[in-house]
């Protein structure tokens, strides 16, 4: 197996430590911010991400994906009078 591959592989295998909500917790696989919420359970429309202090836009959340030390904030919008 070439190095590359190897260096590729062992990055995945690799618990990544990510912060949510402030709250440590690890992967052991690459997730995209809409999987994560998805397996969360939250209601898209009803939301706001924070990722590393910037407001990410909900285009965007199936194109990034998690990454070591990240930090998310998932904000929810709550309705009342």
């Amino acid at each position: 197996m070439p190095t590359e591959s190897k260096e590729k592989l062992h990055q995945y295998i690799l618990m990544k430590p990510i912060t949510i909500n402030g709250n440590l917790y690890q992967f052991t696989y690459q997730v995209s911010l809409y999987s994560l919420l998805e397996y969360l359970g939250f209601q898209y429309n009803l939301i706001v991400l924070d990722y590393n202090g910037t407001i990410l836009p909900q285009e965007f959340w199936s194109q990034t994906f998690l990454h070591e030390n990240d930090s998310i904030e998932i904000l929810t919008i709550a309705g009342g009078g």
